[in-house]
């Protein structure tokens, strides 16, 4: 069986920048941008977006007018989010330019406690994710994620971990049978997600109680 512990997002920083706009007289297609049209409300528009890869699952992204922010995390990966996403920041959405800025989590103590468990560098477990399901209900096998894959570029360090909602009073992600966890209700309650060793290095803290999480921060805030 494996050790589970508490783990919650850490204080750190990353870079963002604004990856697609709408290309008008004011806003001309700038170096580094591709023009790609758009449909938007039943017209058709023109947008300037970027296209990248993320070096920790080696998987293509390009920017849209949804996804229209680019952050470079703590081991230099990147990847496109939502404006929604950015409330685990603190940032001023009107601040954010095609030129790269710093920005922080929020104070720890507003995130959610999470339970982690580590997975030791010589074991592959699939994880099921929840937006792995397709409508119909099939899955998309692209989307399903594998601890400490060989194709990151990213160090894997002693093993990855496997981060999940924690449930009051009911069995914990890591705690289910391996056909359990692998379905869509399990996928939809935890939310379970792979998170790179060096990654959970630099953008977590965990430990075996939630008290010492937050001890350290009292001492450090």
């Amino acid at each position: 069986m494996y050790e589970l512990e508490w783990c919650r997002k850490a204080k750190y920083n990353v870079q963002i920048e604004l990856g697609c706009y709408e290309i008008d007289e004011e806003h001309p297609l700038i170096e580094g941008f591709e023009e790609v049209e758009f449909e938007r409300d039943g017209v058709f528009k023109k947008y300037a977006v970027k296209s990248g890869t993320n070096d920790l699952e080696q998987n293509s992204w390009r920017t849209n007018p949804d996804r229209p922010y680019i952050i470079t995390g703590t081991v230099g990966e990147r990847w496109p989010v939502k404006p929604s996403n950015l409330t685990a920041y603190e940032v001023d959405p009107s601040e954010i330019t095609v030129e790269p800025i710093t920005i922080s989590t929020k104070d720890p103590d507003d995130q959610e406690f999470l339970v982690a468990c580590h997975i030791p560098l010589d074991q592959k477990i699939r994880v099921v994710t929840k937006w792995a399901f397709r409508s119909d209900g099939t899955i998309d096998e692209s989307q399903i994620l594998t601890s400490n894959s060989e194709t990151s570029k990213v160090s894997h360090e002693d093993g990855d971990y496997i981060v999940a909602k924690h449930i009051e009073g009911g069995p914990q992600y890591m705690e289910l049978p391996e056909q359990a966890r692998n379905t869509k209700e399990a996928a939809t309650l935890y939310s379970p997600r792979i998170i790179n060793g060096s990654v959970m290095m630099t953008t977590y803290d965990h430990a075996s109680t939630k008290e010492q999480i937050a001890n350290k921060y009292k001492k450090t805030l």
